[in-house]
């Protein structure tokens, strides 16, 4: 049997609440803003990365992980409200969105608006971060979005 029970329904799982979905976004932002903030470390550790290169200063990075939960709840957000299997969908969503949002950092990389600051200690981080938060996002925001709905 179709979650869908014609067309224009929405599936089963669009009755899951918008409370669990925002508790699941806050459990995910904080596991990727740790990890992000791991890499940062690390990354800090191994480089001298200068100061003018604000997308791997500790504000930039929570800033920016938080953001790109948010969107990635909305996302899922509207994937539940459409899709017949959310979560696998959503999944499939997650590395082509990923791909498009490593598309800066190459601008960066490539481009002059850090002045000799845009380098592969600087920038390979950034993309591990893009990568982290992808991988978390796809295992925890849909988990956690349905195990709170149960509540």
């Amino acid at each position: 049997m179709s979650a869908r029970t014609n067309v224009g329904s929405a599936p089963a799982s669009a009755g899951v609440s918008r409370h669990g979905l925002l508790r699941a976004a806050a459990i995910t932002a904080g596991v990727a803003l740790v990890v992000n903030l791991v890499i940062l470390a690390i990354a800090t550790a191994l480089s001298d990365v200068p100061e003018r290169f604000t997308p791997l200063q500790p504000g930039s990075v929570a800033f920016m992980t938080i953001l790109g939960v948010a969107l990635a709840a909305g996302l899922f957000a509207l994937v539940r409200s459409r899709a017949a299997n959310p979560t696998a969908t959503f999944r499939k969503i997650v590395p082509a969105a990923l791909l498009v949002s490593l598309i800066p950092d190459v601008l960066i990389w490539t481009g002059d608006a850090y002045e000799g600051a845009a380098q592969a200690e600087t920038v390979l981080p950034l993309m591990a971060m893009h990568v982290a938060t992808a991988i978390v996002v796809a295992a925890l925001l849909p988990t956690n979005s349905e195990e709170n709905s149960s509540r």
